[in-house]
């Protein structure tokens, strides 16, 4: 049988999938994608303007186009990741090709004493990707993951009724009851009756359980296997100018969209001691619970941005970008099962959630600098300040909820980064060298133990130009550590190394 439940309420009533401060960061933090002449110089061109995908962090870039362009990316994307988990490791990885960026500009000429030149722009860049594939094997003695849902029904004071209603909790306590995962006992200290987990349960003395031999559990063997998809992409309508050739200015509207899908997979295998046999037809052998979370969002922001030529080598360059307030649509689905020592098995009943919510991501402040050595080279540095713990969440019409735990976990956990991007160039006609470094801030508060997930990404390419068609090649490369833990009440946390490799490739026509 399979539930279908769309009140709010109850899926923050009983889930373990509620919103939090990771799904605030995840759609606030922008991955350095775009043109290869973007990706190539780390994301760096806030005061050299002119670069199709530059526009999106600094719109006042529009304003030194001189010509009008057309620009077409693609390019593959290669991750692999290492997973460490209590004291195992296991390697998975994920080769996808993608289109992270194309555009248009067109220029126009105005008045060549005072405003001398005009442009319009219509650009798509791929902001954010969430490709990815996880896989996490180690073994526990004491610790499971129905912990979480057994430590969630003792503190509520659930009884045995609401424990197996899906109404109360749909999303894991009642699978893991209704597949037999938890079970009762009256705590001889208390007298009161507890829920606890159902492999534990024979290690109780022979005369609390009739007819049943004392078990241990010897181990446990856990297993997780997440598996991401989908990306963030942004479409900005771009407008500005050039004045007298020493200020370009410029704003947009950009309309972001995410398509996001999330599967992940829960084992546990359950070893006895002593062993097993097909006799013990009241022995749970193994439990799997397997999740997938579809996410589609909408938002919208705006921009603006200059950048002043104070002379023909130094420019400066500044831009702010306002919150993007989103809207999403999510919807959820739960299976679990257990495996008997004689082979039977009990599934739960299938269960669907759909629900929605609104996110503000935060605002940002780009100011940046550049100087072009003698039209043959140049280097541009910038500063990006993002203040993570402004994220807020709020509830839509139809999903009423209050978010004031998940808002104040926000505040608690994020903090302010700041973010470094340095790009240079190099022409010796026809073609052209790039290289660029990009510095991503730890988003999370350091007197917190929680891993260090400051990003650095390194990049280079290259490229040809030949009157007005040019191609070019980028390639970045980044390592990221972080800490995970698998379940709430976990005795151990998982370790992953993620390596990603980025190259793309751009065509533009200019005329």
């Amino acid at each position: 049988m399979k539930y279908l439940i769309a009140t709010f309420s109850l899926l923050f009533g009983g889930s373990v999938i509620a919103q939090n401060s990771s799904d605030a960061l995840q759609f606030s933090r922008n991955d350095i994608s775009g043109s290869a002449r973007y990706i190539a110089m780390g994301g760096s061109f806030g005061a050299l303007g002119g670069e199709i995908s530059g526009i999106s962090v600094n719109p006042g870039g529009i304003g030194v186009y001189r010509n009008s362009e057309f620009t077409l990316t693609t390019g593959f994307n290669n991750y692999s990741s290492s997973s460490s988990y209590r004291g195992s490791t296991r390697t998975d990885g994920r080769f996808n090709m993608n289109l992270p960026s194309f555009g248009y500009v067109g220029n126009y000429r105005g008045n060549a004493d005072t405003w001398k030149t005009y442009s319009f722009g219509l650009i798509h860049n791929r902001i954010n990707h969430f490709s990815a594939e996880q896989r996490a094997f180690g073994d526990s003695k004491s610790s499971t993951f129905v912990d979480d849902y057994v430590n969630r029904l003792n503190s509520d004071g659930a009884s045995a009724a609401q424990a197996g209603s899906y109404n109360n909790y749909p999303f894991g306590a009642a699978q893991a009851w209704n597949t037999v995962l938890i079970d009762t006992l009256t705590n001889p200290n208390t007298g009161l009756v507890e829920f606890i987990p159902y492999v534990f349960l024979f290690q109780i003395a022979d005369s609390t359980i009739t007819g049943h031999k004392s078990r241990t559990v010897d181990n446990i063997a856990q297993s997780r296997i997440l598996d991401t998809r989908g990306n963030q992409a942004e479409t900005q309508f771009v407008f500005g100018g050039n004045y007298q050739d020493r200020l370009y200015l410029g704003a947009s509207i950009s309309f972001q969209t995410v398509n996001f899908e999330k599967e992940v997979s829960f084992r546990e295998d359950y070893t006895y001691g002593p062993k097993a046999t097909a006799q013990d037809s009241h022995l749970i052998a193994a439990y799997q619970e397997d999740t997938r979370l579809e996410t589609s969002g909408r938002g919208v922001n705006l921009k603006v941005g200059g950048i002043y030529r104070i002379s023909d080598a130094l420019r400066i360059g500044l831009s702010i970008q306002t919150p993007t307030i989103m809207n999403f649509d999510e919807v959820f689905y739960i299976d679990a099962k257990s495996e008997f020592a004689d082979g039977f098995e009990v599934r739960a009943d299938s269960v669907t959630a759909t629900f929605g919510y609104r996110l503000r991501t935060p605002a940002r402040v780009n100011a940046s600098i550049a100087y072009i050595f003698l039209q043959k080279a140049a280097i541009n540095v910038e500063y990006e300040f993002v203040d993570y713990s402004t994220a807020f969440f709020n509830d839509r019409n139809k999903f009423s909820n209050d978010y004031s735990p998940q808002n104040d976990e926000i505040e608690t956990l994020l903090v302010s980064a700041h973010n470094v991007r340095v790009g240079a160039e190099y022409k010796f006609n026809p073609f052209v060298l790039r290289a660029g470094y990009n510095y991503q801030g730890n988003p999370y508060n350091d007197k917190l133990t929680i891993a260090d997930e400051s990003r650095n990404t390194y990049s280079f390419g290259g490229g040809f130009r030949n009157n007005n068609f040019n191609f070019d090649v980028g390639i970045n490369w980044r390592e990221m550590n972080r800490n995970e833990n698998f379940y709430n009440s976990t005795d151990a946390v998982a370790t992953i190394e993620e390596k990603e490799t980025n190259v793309v490739f751009t065509v533009g026509w200019r005329w």
